[in-house]
């Protein structure tokens, strides 16, 4: 037992240690991205706009979102939301796909790492398979993209934010997710191929690569 005390006391001492460091590293981006300004329309896709609840605005704490329903002329549809972050916070992960969409009654059928074609090149994803009663499979592609590049897991995401800071640049970071039915996949992925272009240009505003 006097062991097992000790050992929680010096995580809690390493984890304290830890915080105050990045706490006094961490620089804050000073312009957030025009988001808002990306595409809502061309050749063969619509769009319209879903703005967030003041509830879960209030939640999910970005300084800038924009959700949108996409919708080809085939009839397939893919949901975009993207979240911009000018300062992770320490103590505080962006919330995860892998604890919101549980809770909010999807069943979460598998979740896979994959690859996305970027601005930048191939990049790595994680795929999500989600279904609940009553409702069609569905897909859901996320990623986030951080001043070290593309990120795809929690924990990759927390290591990130430590090297940023220690080597004095901007914590900020863009959670970005696509969603469609299973059967409207490929449509999606040619969406994420048509519309990273302006995202990439939009980050690339504010010093994201």
């Amino acid at each position: 037992m006097a062991i097992r005390i000790l050992i929680l006391v010096v995580v809690l001492a390493i984890a304290g240690v830890y915080a105050r460091v990045l706490a006094s590293s961490r620089v804050v981006a000073t312009a957030l991205p025009r988001l808002e300004a990306l595409p809502a329309a061309f050749p063969g896709w619509t769009s319209q706009e879903f703005p967030l609840s003041e509830a879960d605005a209030g939640v999910l704490a970005a300084d800038v979102t924009v959700q949108r329903f996409y919708q080809r002329d085939d009839g397939a549809s893919v949901w975009l939301f993207l979240a911009y972050f000018s300062d992770q916070q320490v103590n505080s992960q962006i919330h995860s796909p892998r604890q919101c969409i549980p809770g909010s009654g999807w069943n979460v059928l598998g979740v896979d790492d994959d690859a996305v074609d970027l601005a930048q090149g191939r990049s790595p994803a994680t795929c999500m398979r989600l279904q609940r009663s009553g409702a069609p499979e569905r897909r859901m592609l996320y990623w986030f993209r951080t001043r070290s590049g593309t990120v795809t897991g929690e924990y990759a995401l927390k290591w990130d934010l430590m090297r940023n800071a220690l080597a004095h640049r901007p914590t900020d970071a863009v959670f970005v997710r696509y969603i469609a039915e299973a059967q409207d996949e490929t449509a999606m992925r040619s969406l994420v191929q048509t519309l990273d272009p302006f995202v990439h240009s939009l980050l690339a505003e504010v010093g994201l690569p």
